[in-house]
């Protein structure tokens, strides 16, 4: 006899053998107890969770001879040919092969039939989404008042691309995805079976790339089963999978913590040196950070969400410690920003390694500039300042000399501009006005360190200045701004950010305000004057660049 795989050896043969669908088996055991039998079922649900085997079970426990009963015995003869496939009663049809209407024409002649040896005939269509619309018009009127000896079973992955009119006309029954916890069980009962010699670290490594799916996990393992005598380790399945160990992982993101550029491209180098995937790398790092993000918001509470043995959630919580929430956050939206520049690209190292950057730059010192190649004079063409020049100047401190790492401009003679507002000293001397005008000035300047707490605060504006205490207003809209920023060590961060740019002692508190308060602060002259001239409105940030 050839080989039979995993996947199918171990196939489920009665809803008590249906793994993580106890929903939907006690369900359906109660309706053939019942006879409350519907003559249409849709089976809904990700790849490889039991929706085919769930239908051929179904099939048995209605057509076995005294049925239908919901544990027929293994012995019958009916129930031998539905699950060898053989029986005349029982027809499998793919969706995706026999999708047109001329195929739907031909199953509604044949219903007309009575069944040779069950109680009834049914069709388990699979794929279903795959009919065209055709074929799904064709079908409406068989569906809804079908013979009393037909019986249909539909399943598919896509239940978003079936015609509401067909669901309607269907019971509905959604599986989900098998928890890591259960797939590394029947694996292990599996390997015990067929004398799979694996560690308890290769088990949980294959279920985890399951990814939810019972027969993933099996395939994988049968892959894995050829290594013989030797015996199934992790890092046999991180190799034929090109998955990142997870000790590579907690290196990477150690290096991110440390803000340490180079030693984050070095470890990346070295999991590029060992094989790995690039892509599975990033979609690894967004997963861990996602769990950082879980452990960080809720500690061991909210340990049940993240899939690990505890030793590996216990390496979590002390890696979250190095991390603050908004730094989480900010790491998740580079890295998920990283593949869609990698389909634009192609590549997915070059976008990675930009991502790494981004993720772990802290500033830098103003750059060396040569030495002229000339002693001569050359001539000077004056400029128009720009918003650029401006910029600079409301960075400068009170001495009126650039701050580190911007670049000094000179101020040219022809052209006249408005001064930006002068940074105060004291409390008494600084108001709301002038932090109103300076405040696209600060956000801009706090995006060169603290990008997303600068995004946050460029959707508020400050409306009240009292008693060193400054009022920050957000709209209902942004209202997700406004809680992120209100951690404590938030408020703390941005009060001293806001004390050493203008220069007094300011407290802050955040409040809703109303849509029609007026809270934006007056244009620069010169954007003011070209909006008047040209009917114009401001559209977009800085922060909103692309």
């Amino acid at each position: 006899m050839s080989y039979l795989v995993l996947a199918r050896k171990h196939r489920p043969i009665s809803f008590d053998e249906l793994i993580g669908q106890e929903h939907i088996s006690d369900i359906l055991k109660k309706s053939i107890t019942s006879g409350r039998i519907a003559h249409a079922y849709l089976f809904c649900g990700p790849r490889g969770v039991g929706k085919t085997s769930c239908a051929r079970i179904l099939a048995q426990c209605l057509n076995c001879q005294d049925g239908p009963k919901i544990n027929p015995p293994a012995d019958d003869p009916i129930v031998e040919s539905i699950a060898k496939g053989n029986s005349f009663d029982v027809l499998e049809i793919d969706g995706a092969s026999n999708r047109g209407i001329d195929e739907i024409r031909m199953l509604r002649e044949n219903v007309k039939f009575a069944p040779s040896a069950g109680k009834y005939k049914i069709y388990i269509v699979d794929e279903v989404h795959m009919l065209t619309t055709e074929a799904f018009n064709a079908l409406l009127k068989t569906l809804e008042e079908p013979p009393e000896h037909v019986k249909f079973i539909f399943a598919t992955t896509e239940p978003q691309k079936l015609p509401a009119t067909i669901i309607s006309r269907c019971q509905k029954f959604d599986f989900k995805r098998i928890n890591i916890k259960t797939i590394s069980s029947v694996l292990e009962g599996v390997c015990k079976k067929e004398k799979i010699k694996i560690g308890d670290d290769a088990i949980y490594a294959i279920a985890k790339a399951a990814k939810g799916s019972m027969r993933d996990g099996l395939s994988i393992l049968d892959q894995l089963s050829a290594m013989g005598d030797k015996g199934i380790k992790a890092d046999d399945v991180f190799s034929m999978l090109g998955l990142v160990e997870t000790d590579l992982v907690f290196a990477f993101a150690d290096a991110l913590a440390r803000r340490d550029s180079a030693g984050a491209l070095d470890a990346l180098e070295s999991i590029i040196d060992k094989g790995k995937d690039v892509k599975q790398l990033n979609k690894d790092l967004v997963d861990h950070f996602r769990h950082l993000m879980v452990i960080k918001v809720g500690g061991k509470k909210l340990g049940k969400l993240v899939d690990y043995p505890i030793a590996i959630k216990e390496e979590l919580l002390k890696q979250s410690e190095y991390f603050q929430l908004n730094e989480i956050l900010n790491i998740i939206d580079v890295f998920i920003k990283v593949q869609d520049t990698a389909r634009i690209t192609e590549n997915y190292r070059i976008p990675l390694e930009i991502a790494i950057a981004k993720v772990t730059y802290s500033g830098e010192a103003a750059p060396v500039v040569p030495p002229p190649a000339s002693s001569a004079p050359k001539p000077t063409v004056p400029k128009s300042r720009s918003v650029a020049d401006k910029a600079v100047e409301l960075l400068k401190d009170k001495k009126g000399e650039a701050k580190s790492g911007a670049p000094e401009m000179k101020k040219t003679k022809e052209v006249s501009t408005p001064q930006p507002p002068k940074v105060q000293s004291t409390d008494s001397d600084l108001t709301i006005e002038q932090i109103v005008q300076g405040w696209d000035a600060f956000t801009h300047e706090l995006s060169q360190t603290r990008m997303l707490m600068a995004t946050y605060l460029q959707e508020a504006k400050p409306y009240g200045f009292t008693d060193g205490k400054l009022a920050i207003g957000f709209t209902k809209d942004f209202i997700f701004n406004k809680e992120a920023l209100e951690d404590q060590e938030n408020i703390k961060d941005v009060s001293n950010e806001l004390t050493r740019f203008f220069g007094g002692n300011v407290a802050i508190e955040y409040h809703l305000v109303d849509e029609d308060m007026k809270l934006a602060a007056e244009e620069d002259t010169e954007v003011k004057s070209v909006m008047d001239a040209f009917g114009g409105e401001v559209v977009s940030k800085w922060h909103k660049e692309e």
